[in-house]
């Protein structure tokens, strides 16, 4: 039975209304915005009104809901192996994946500790609660027709492989001022090898089908790209090492942001000491080489209940601060569409699907 869960919206930071007072200190006028620092270097969202606000260009209502799942209330249990902390992956990683292990797990207890003497919560918005559609796994290659997917504003979605459609995409998609991918790293979980990327077995597959991507012809001169990656040290390895992914696509490291997932309460789901499994993903941002306008950009820690099968923050706000309103994305491998972006992947109208949404009247 489908129902909403009783969590009120956040107050300001300073505690007025989220509407006036907060815009009025110069926070984000976002309601996906529980919480956000004077720096703006620790932030809380809630991923399910990020996700509802992409639908619609900025401003404006977006007049329906997207089902969500209960939010997680407890940590869950973190297991260690038998064969102990010295074979544990950051054990036998590089020494640079090593440090950037130390800073994000120092940033994230530093996060942590901030947040607990500044914000008392809420740390997710009320949730549209219902039975959830089949898994990606169970869908069909393309949407059924008695079921037409519910497109955002000056959407542009490219449903098809990175194979299949890179010509079609490179004749025909303009330059971006940011670029997301969430690649389907190999082992990620099981609903990513169930799909028609399961044959990226390993990173040399991996930096195969990525430089099918033709970044450098779309990514304005200021442009940014962001990628998503799991806490396995061999990929950050992959992405940011002289010879690594970045190189290859004439980019520089910026900065990293990382999503901390959280419980109802703000506590992490999993221990952040753990040596297996991190309560974390970061986003590695880059620019083009020699690019200066976007130096300063910061690092971030965004605190999050995760939703279903683990989607994440729709990023369109929180980079509107930085680059400006309106500005134009693309994400790649995606499973929804964002209102006035491109989205390109097989899956890119998985969370389209009307059984996905409610109409506003019937909340």
């Amino acid at each position: 039975m489908t129902r909403i869960n009783d969590v009120a919206a956040a107050p300001c930071e300073d505690g007025g209304d989220r509407n006036s007072e907060c815009d009025r200190a110069g926070q984000s006028p976002s309601m996906s915005i529980l919480f956000q620092s004077h720096d703006k270097a620790l932030v809380v969202i809630d991923i399910p009104r990020s996700l509802e606000e992409s639908q619609v260009l900025p401003g404006e209502d977006p007049g329906r809901r997207i089902v969500s799942a209960e939010p997680p209330a407890k940590p869950y249990a973190t297991p260690e192996p038998r064969n102990g902390v010295e074979h544990s992956p950051q054990a036998l990683s590089s020494p640079g994946a090593q440090l950037a292990e130390l800073m994000t797990t120092a940033a994230v207890q530093g996060a942590l500790q901030d947040l607990a003497s500044s914000y008392p919560g809420p740390f997710h918005l009320a949730r549209f609660l219902g039975p959830q559609p089949p898994s990606i796994s169970g869908l069909p290659p393309h949407p059924p027709p008695h079921l037409p997917p519910l497109l955002p504003h000056k959407a542009e979605p490219l449903q098809g492989s990175i194979q299949d459609l890179r010509e079609t995409f490179d004749t025909s998609a303009p330059s971006f001022d940011l670029v997301v991918l969430d690649p389907p790293w190999p082992n990620r979980s099981a609903r990513r090898r169930t799909n028609k990327y399961a044959t990226v077995q390993n990173l040399h597959e991996m930096r195969r089908l990525l430089l099918h991507i033709p970044i450098a012809s779309h990514l304005n001169p200021d442009g940014l790209v962001a990628v998503w990656i799991t806490n396995k040290p061999s990929i950050h390895d992959f992405l940011v090492s002289p010879a690594g992914l970045f190189a290859a696509w004439g980019l520089e490291v910026v900065t990293e942001w990382t999503w901390v997932k959280v419980t109802t309460s703000g506590e992490p789901l999993y221990d952040v000491e753990s040596a297996w499994r991190k309560p974390w993903e970061k986003l590695i941002i880059a620019k083009r080489i020699g690019s200066k306008k976007l130096d300063s950009l910061k690092p971030k820690v965004i605190m999050a209940v995760p939703d279903v099968h683990s989607r994440k923050p729709n990023l369109r706000g929180l980079f509107q601060d930085i680059i400006g309103e309106g500005f134009v994305g693309l994400e790649v491998f995606a499973r929804n569409l964002t209102a006035g972006w491109w989205g390109w992947g097989d899956q890119v109208l998985h969370f389209q699907q009307a059984e996905h949404w409610s109409s506003i009247d019937n909340v």
